[in-house]
């Protein structure tokens, strides 16, 4: 498999993707959702809790923030070797203590040890303080992956598809071609005398697939190659795509290598004589 960023910012992606199959880029696909981990809070002790949201329904909602994830610092719990009782190399540890009247948002959600650790978003609203009352907690988070509960999903959204390919043949109509400038994503097609000239091919296929019909494209071609695929990636921000897809590589290879090693161990049963 070859890849390469098209574009990328901390929580979307895009990959151009060569010499891989259908089955492989699935593969990929379901562990980036399920097995990638990430820091996500488990642990609440609630001091006090006047709002209007029960103890549980504050706790979920924090286990829902999306918090900046470093995959060399941390360890699970369940492998850490204070065997569970949480440490700074399987927790991080948060405060929270805010009055009303005012909401609280994820951004009063403070690290105990590193800044670096505040939640991705800081605009969140987790609940909403009226006169006299108050919330006061901390919390603890730890490493967890997507199959355990969907607050440890760092990837949002994953898909992939044929990588689009554009055949323009002939002269297109005047009228057409002017219709075509006013409503073509920029930077997709150009025109060129009587034709036209494709600047980006994923950005024009999907323009021209959708008028293709309405503006009777007959000369027009549009197609896919071969082995190519363009792929997605979306995250919460607690791991940036790269960071998600190479992790996700990485699991899978090692699942791979358990399947091959194990194959050879397979006994197969020998065929009756004639």
């Amino acid at each position: 498999m070859k890849l390469e960023v098209v574009e990328s910012n901390e929580t979307s992606a895009l990959f151009d993707v060569k010499e891989a199959s259908p089955a492989f880029l699935n593969a990929l696909r379901r562990t980036m959702l399920s097995q990638v981990p990430k820091l996500a809070i488990e642990d609440v002790t609630i001091y006090d809790n006047t709002s209007a949201l029960f103890d549980e329904m504050v706790a979920h909602r924090l286990g829902l923030l999306p918090i900046p994830t470093d995959l060399n610092l941390f360890v699970r719990r369940n492998e850490c070797t204070c065997n569970g009782e949480g440490c700074p190399n399987c927790t991080v540890l948060f405060t929270l203590s805010k009055e009303g009247p005012s909401t609280v948002y994820s951004g009063d959600l403070v690290p105990a040890a590193d800044a670096k650790f505040r939640v991705v978003d800081p605009k969140i609203p987790v609940v909403k303080l009226l006169e006299g009352q108050r919330i006061m907690l901390e919390a603890g988070a730890i490493l967890g992956s997507g199959i355990e509960h969907a607050k440890w999903q760092c990837v949002n959204a994953v898909g992939y598809q044929e990588y689009p390919t554009v055949k323009v043949q002939g002269a297109i109509p005047a009228a057409t071609l002017e219709k075509i400038q006013r409503t073509a994503p920029a930077g997709a097609l150009a025109v060129e005398g009587s034709s036209l000239r494709v600047v980006d091919a994923v950005k024009a296929a999907a323009y021209l697939r959708s008028v293709k019909e309405l503006y009777e494209l007959e000369n027009v071609e549009v197609g896919h190659e071969a082995d190519r695929w363009l792929l997605r990636v979306e995250t919460d921000g607690a791991l940036s795509p790269v960071v998600a897809l190479r992790k996700a590589v990485s699991i899978l290879m090692e699942k791979l290598k358990t399947v091959e090693s194990d194959v050879t161990k397979l006994k197969v049963p020998e065929a009756p004589a004639a």
